[in-house]
């Protein structure tokens, strides 16, 4: 006896619900009235209609964006000013040296770029709050005038002396 040949599959159910039916090669598309089929994947916003302007919640604070990581405030310096007065004690110390050895020349290299630096930071000082740095400026400036008349005073103590 033979018995009909039976599907071996059950019907398969669809999400929204409708059954499968394996005539067609697809499955029918329930969709509620007035909803739309497709909704692309993009990372840009949906557009608005011209001169919409987007509503944005106000709160009580400000929003602030994220990546905006707050600064620690730091005063303005005047490096060349400071510069001047490193330059203007070390020329002294070296120039004093010029007493005793000639390696104490090198005062005269220092004491130049103490004078320099601080011609630099008494411009500088103008343009920053409250002449900052000035009296550094006139500070390097004095001392590596000081070391260069000390090297100065040291070569005529040295020419008039005897020994040579």
């Amino acid at each position: 006896m033979m018995y009909p040949p039976q599907d071996s599959y059950p019907p398969q159910q669809q999400p929204f619900g409708a059954p499968y039916s394996p005539e067609s090669p697809y499955p029918p598309q329930q969709q509620p009235f007035g909803a739309v089929s497709y909704f692309p994947e993009s990372s840009y916003p949906a557009q608005q209609p011209f001169g919409v302007v987007p509503y944005s919640p106000q709160g009580p604070y400000p929003l602030q964006e994220p990546f905006m990581v707050p600064q620690p405030y730091e005063a303005p310096r005047n490096l060349r000013a400071t510069r001047a007065i490193i330059n203007g004690m070390i020329s002294l110390v070296l120039s004093v040296f010029t007493l005793f050895t000639l390696a104490g020349f090198a005062g005269l290299i220092t004491g130049t770029l103490a004078i320099v630096y601080g011609f630099l930071g008494l411009r500088a000082a103008r343009q920053l709050p409250s002449n900052m740095g000035r009296r550094q400026a006139i500070i390097g400036i004095v001392l590596g005038c000081l070391a260069w008349f000390v090297v100065l005073i040291s070569l005529i103590v040295r020419a008039a002396s005897p020994s040579g």
